[in-house]
């Protein structure tokens, strides 16, 4: 699959595809290093379309690739909105900081201090940093399907029982951030996508973000695909929080760029709350914790990353960092995310003024993500 090259900024529908578009043409050695990446990935993984940006000194170039709805050979375009994911969580963390930012809450806040009927004993001791960083003690990946209220929500976390205290492991968990999530903006009296809209979505002028796609948007929404069948994701209890956030490649680079360089934020609290999402809260083998946002020291350690993929679900020992350290400018920050139908993966160097924005309308291997999009950066580096 060859990626064909459009001067004209977001002009693709016209175009046939597989396809690349660029808001300014690329460097002749950035599109051949895209092409020869992506196009194999998509052959080996057999992906029906993706669109990438990568962030080059500072600036995005984009290149889309394949069909965002195949049975009507709808291309991809820069316009396409793919599920994120996980990669929603970046968006809570910093949107949970942005409420630290506003004298909200305190990450060092009990969790039940904004959840009074937060009762049981095992919630004693539980704050919101660690709900944010799954370092609560052990709670479950999901918010079990049978939970769709919030009655039955509140049932779930007082029967919850930890397996180790507060900050002794890390247990990645959608049911931990999830409601971290939730509680951080409880006192503004906004829900989670009022909230999500009003300080991070519109000040970033993301225009092409949303956690519900209007009907007037539905018409770029792709389609995600799974065993060659048609699907996007369920809704779910704290999904908004979790997993819910779709977005175009162009506005994941605009997001990019704001977290590569929060001093050109004007919005204050939204500054500082990009700003604590990437400090480091906890130290994981040879990974930092921060609120969404997961880093490795730079140069990064290709085969620690793969590592860390390969065994996301594992609890592992946390250490803490005791006072959480401000993000480093020479770090690898990044963060997967994947629903039924759709595969993400961003990441970014902000030494380097370098990053990389993968949408894909299928779920594939997480290594295989990390790995072409090291490839592209450690090209360009």
């Amino acid at each position: 699959m060859k990626a064909t090259l459009s001067l004209v900024a977001l002009t693709l529908t016209a175009l046939l595809s597989p396809q690349a578009a660029l808001a300014s043409p690329a460097p002749d050695a950035l599109r051949r290093i895209v092409n020869d990446n992506i196009t194999p990935l998509m052959k080996e993984q057999a992906i029906a379309g993706m669109a990438v940006a990568v962030i080059y000194q500072g600036k995005p170039y984009y290149f889309t690739f394949g069909e965002a709805d195949v049975s009507r050979h709808r291309p991809v375009t820069t316009r396409t909105l793919f599920e994120l994911g996980s990669v929603s969580k970046t968006f809570t963390g910093v949107l949970g900081g942005d409420s630290v930012a506003r004298g909200d809450i305190r990450l060092s806040d009990a969790a039940s201090q904004y959840w009074p009927a937060l009762s049981g004993k095992q919630w004693q001791g539980i704050t919101l940093l660690e709900l944010a960083t799954y370092t609560a003690g052990g709670l479950p990946l999901q918010v079990p399907d049978n939970v769709k209220d919030n009655a039955g929500l509140l049932a779930f976390y007082q029967n919850w029982q930890p397996q180790w205290a507060p900050g002794e492991r890390r247990q990645y968990a959608n049911s931990s951030i999830g409601l971290f999530g939730a509680l951080a903006v409880k006192p503004s009296g906004l829900s989670f996508e009022q909230a999500m809209t009003q300080r991070v979505f519109k000040p970033l002028g993301l225009t092409q973000t949303w956690i519900s796609v209007p009907a007037s948007e539905e018409k770029d929404y792709a389609w995600g695909y799974r065993d060659n069948q048609p699907m996007r994701v369920n809704p779910g209890m704290l999904d908004a929080e979790s997993y819910g956030v779709k977005s175009s490649v162009q506005d994941m680079a605009t997001w990019l760029v704001a977290n590569m360089a929060p001093q050109t934020i004007t919005a204050p609290t939204l500054k500082q709350g990009v700003e604590m999402a990437q400090t480091r809260y906890w130290h994981v083998d040879e990974m930092y914790q921060g609120l969404g946002w997961e880093m490795f020291n730079w140069p990064v350690n290709l085969d620690a990353m793969l590592n860390g993929a390969e065994n996301a679900l594992a609890a592992r020992p946390a250490q803490a960092i005791n006072p959480p350290e401000p993000g480093l400018s020479a770090s690898w920050i990044h963060k997967t995310g994947s629903t039924n139908g759709f595969g993400a993966y961003v990441a970014f160097i902000p030494q380097k003024q370098l990053g990389i924005v993968m949408l894909a309308n299928k779920n594939y291997p997480n290594p295989a993500r990390i790995k072409a999009g090291y490839a592209i950066l450690q090209a360009l580096k």
